[in-house]
């Protein structure tokens, strides 16, 4: 072969492993951008703008109530939108002492008080602890929850740290009961100390009746607990109350939706429920036209 040749052929060998180290570092760059981060399920500017009438709506409960449970439906992107959208506006640090979760397991308070008091950036696989011996540990593995922890750090890194909110966790995996934990652990850390508070669970854990914490506590605190969440049923929710595309904070304690049989908007398992509205919550967050998407957990 002549030297001609050799350094042709060379070169092509050369262009070849250039294409290809191309083609590996595009591929991996495309399965690196795929993968969830907890930037992706952050609300963006349009979604918060979208939501501020029932954002105001909510940051009006604490001008009565101390705390203010914010039922969600697990992996729910709109209840994941709302909650952070609420906790970014202004008035929320100013209004709001404590955040208490579903979604952290109280045998790791410290960890969440290095994220979220003491500021620090601590990576996801060090944070997994705070969720993952809890009740739920599956469903707190979406990044949805994750980008909460991160807001409320966010939020707190705009003012002193005397002023900085605290994120408790509300769940315990070594107590069997977990309706009294969280019973007790609203009024243990909250409303016993006179504080306000965000409560976020699962919607049946903030309903006003037995069911839920609102209700089993309403006797020791009367009018101190308020509660809003989305329609069990949305599409029955829409032709009830003849909605349209925007979002609305509807009202229902002290309204004439109050006497309202809950029926199949909020369907718990018989349609003979004679459970009321009002038995049910103070106000019912509507989301418009959006359709909802469940964020899965990451696939590691």
């Amino acid at each position: 072969m002549t030297t001609r040749l050799i350094d042709r052929a060379l070169q092509v060998a050369i262009a070849a492993m250039v294409a290809l180290a191309g083609s590996f570092t595009e591929t991996t760059l495309s399965l690196t951008t795929v993968q969830p981060q907890s930037s992706a399920v952050r609300p963006d500017e349009a979604t918060k703008a979208r939501l501020q009438s029932v954002v105001k709506g909510i940051l009006a409960a604490w001008d009565k109530a101390d705390v203010v449970c914010l039922g969600e439906d697990h992996g729910s992107k709109n209840d994941s939108d709302l909650r952070i959208a609420v906790i970014e506006h202004p008035d929320f640090i100013r209004k709001v002492n404590v955040i208490m979760v579903e979604f952290a397991d109280s045998l790791h308070q410290d960890l969440l008080d290095q994220l979220v008091i003491e500021g620090e950036d601590i990576p996801r696989e060090r944070l997994r602890a705070v969720w993952k011996d809890t009740s739920g540990k599956a469903v707190w593995e979406s990044p949805i929850y994750e980008a909460f922890m991160r807001a409320v750090r966010k939020i707190n890194l705009t003012v002193s740290r005397d002023r900085r909110v605290r994120l408790l966790a509300g769940d315990n995996s070594n107590e069997r009961n977990r309706g009294r934990f969280i019973r007790e652990a609203v009024s243990r850390e909250i409303l016993s100390k006179g504080l306000k508070g965000l409560a976020v669970y699962g919607a049946g854990h903030c309903e006003c009746r037995a069911m839920g914490f609102p209700g089993e506590l309403a006797s020791q605190y009367p009018g101190r607990i308020w509660a809003a969440f989305n329609f069990y049923d949305v599409d029955e929710g829409r032709r009830v109350f003849g909605l349209g595309t925007e979002p609305v904070l509807i009202p229902i304690t002290g309204s004439d939706k109050a006497k309202i049989v809950a029926g199949k908007m909020f369907f718990l398992g018989r349609y003979n429920d004679p459970s009321t509205l009002a038995d049910i919550t103070n106000a019912i967050v509507y989301y418009g036209n959006v359709k909802d998407v469940k964020v899965h957990p990451d696939r590691q």
